[in-house]
């Protein structure tokens, strides 16, 4: 995998486990919607696809 493709997927990683953070903090403080708590399940798959590419990519 191009190390560009690499950095790309590490941001979006980033950027998805910043909101995924968020969510979290919202829900502690009963804040959090039910839209918002479906998206983060939602976002945990790609979370889940993107390591596996990352994993994926440094195995290859």
């Amino acid at each position: 995998m191009e190390k560009n493709h690499v950095e790309e997927l590490r941001a979006e990683l980033n950027q998805l486990l910043k909101k995924q953070t968020e969510v979290l903090e919202s829900r502690t403080f009963g804040g959090a919607t039910d839209a918002e708590l479906l998206e983060y399940e939602i976002r945990q798959e790609i979370i889940h696809q993107i390591c596996n590419q990352l994993a994926d990519s440094s195995a290859g």
